[in-house]
């Protein structure tokens, strides 16, 4: 009988781990059914909605410059529900030194009521400045 029920058990976990998989990504007490980025032409636009969220009091928004090792801080979100759409703006992305290009990686930092964390895998965004933009903001330095 206890290897009857053995047996049940590995196939329940196998079929509630299935279950998990294929309803989105899950981080700690999160489920993201997507989580995206992409160049909006004054900066960039980094989207996310969630599926599950119970247990989860806020998301930090991280951003690393040209490679994901150095992820910095950059605003955060209060955690409003279940089945929740968020988006932030980043329009502190710098390409400075004459550059036009850049890419960029974000990652959110889920954040529990007792200040334990997860963070979701990174995502890559390239973001292009035009030529018109780029000498635009280099004329409004020389006044500064």
């Amino acid at each position: 009988m206890s290897l009857y029920l053995n047996q049940m058990n590995k196939s329940f976990t196998k079929i509630f781990i299935f279950l998990l998989l294929i309803s989105g990504a899950v981080y700690g007490a999160v489920t993201l059914q997507y989580f995206t980025a992409r160049d909006s032409g004054e900066g960039v636009l980094v989207e996310w909605k969630t599926g599950d969220e119970a247990g989860t009091v806020k998301f930090e928004i991280e951003r690393s410059a040209d490679s994901p090792d150095n992820f910095i801080y950059i605003d955060s979100k209060t955690a409003t529900g279940n089945n929740s759409y968020y988006s932030y703006q980043d329009n502190s992305v710098d390409l400075g030194s004459g550059r036009t290009s850049a890419i960029y990686f974000y990652r959110l930092k889920c954040i529990d009521p007792s200040g334990n964390h997860t963070y979701t895998d990174h995502i890559t965004v390239s973001h292009t400045v035009s030529g018109i933009r780029s000498t635009w903001g280099s004329i409004k330095a020389i006044f500064r």
